[in-house]
């Protein structure tokens, strides 16, 4: 059967992130996708194109989620954006009456805007102990730490090791290319192994919609039953693909577009893995 996978999270207008990019990275991995919205993101023109954001009702979060769940039998739950305390709340409530698992794509800061709304502790306390993989980057890896800047790859890993201590069963930092070096470089630790997977950087330009990207096909990766590591690999693979055919516009955070080949995974950039 066809695995099917839902993502709660916000419209983004420019179409690089967001739904927009969940929704493509299901269809890129053969996983069909539905959502379930909780704002939407847009952007003023005229001052800078700053963000704004519009709040779905949490009765209207609330509905959706009553009604796909209802109408599919999923294989995997992912959030990324979800703006408000009262929409995290009503996610946070539904996890806990469902064993289906979980990536949460903790969505803290969004690139060029600052702290969007403060939801650190509302996360601790009520979606992370239930994710069964958490994607933070460095930025919402640090502020759900409380630690400092992450700068090195040993941080990571002591940060990752932290917020599995508050419950997430397994824990991916997204270093990307906000790590210093030649390397694109992400840990993942499962509560025993560190695992680290590296790939050359293809610029040091961010790309709007990497990190949705990336934690969507890891929701399609794992709704096709693979395992957590190899879900995180070819999650990398896929991502550092479309930061190669990434899209310029307006906004000056490029639009990541996964023009890849349409036979399976050939052409893609090599992954490289390591165990400590």
């Amino acid at each position: 059967m066809t695995p099917r996978a839902l993502t709660i999270a916000g419209s983004d207008v420019s179409g690089g992130a967001g739904i927009e990019a969940d929704l493509k990275m299901f269809q890129e991995s053969g996983v069909f996708g539905t959502a379930v919205l909780t704002c939407i993101v847009t952007f003023d023109p005229e001052n800078d194109f700053g963000h704004a954001l519009d709040f779905m009702e949490p009765d209207t979060v609330q509905r959706q989620l009553d009604s796909t769940l209802a109408v599919h039998r999923f294989d995997v739950l992912k959030s990324g954006m979800l703006g408000s305390v009262e929409s995290a709340l009503v996610l946070a409530e539904r996890l806990r009456t469902n064993e289906l698992p979980y990536v949460f794509d903790p969505v803290l800061v969004c690139k060029g805007a600052g702290t969007m709304v403060d939801l650190k502790d509302l996360f601790v306390e009520n979606l992370v102990p239930l994710a069964h993989v958490i994607t933070p980057n460095l930025e919402e890896a640090a502020t759900l730490t409380g630690a400092d800047a992450l700068t090195s790859v040993d941080e990571m890993a002591e940060a990752a090791r932290a917020i599995h201590a508050q419950g997430a069963t397994n824990v991916v930092i997204k270093g990307g290319a906000r790590l210093a070096g030649d390397e694109a470089i992400d840990v993942l630790f499962d509560g025993e192994t560190l695992t680290t997977f590296s790939s050359p950087k293809i610029e040091e330009h961010l790309v709007n919609g990497a990190g949705c990207s990336f934690a969507s096909t890891v929701a399609a990766e794992i709704a096709h039953g693979r395992p957590v590591a190899d879900a995180v690999a070819n999650a990398k693979q896929r991502v550092t693909r479309g930061i190669a055919t990434s899209l310029d516009n307006a906004i000056g955070v490029d639009s990541l577009f996964f023009g890849g080949p349409r036979d399976g995974d050939a052409g893609l950039p090599e992954v490289t893995r390591q165990t400590r």
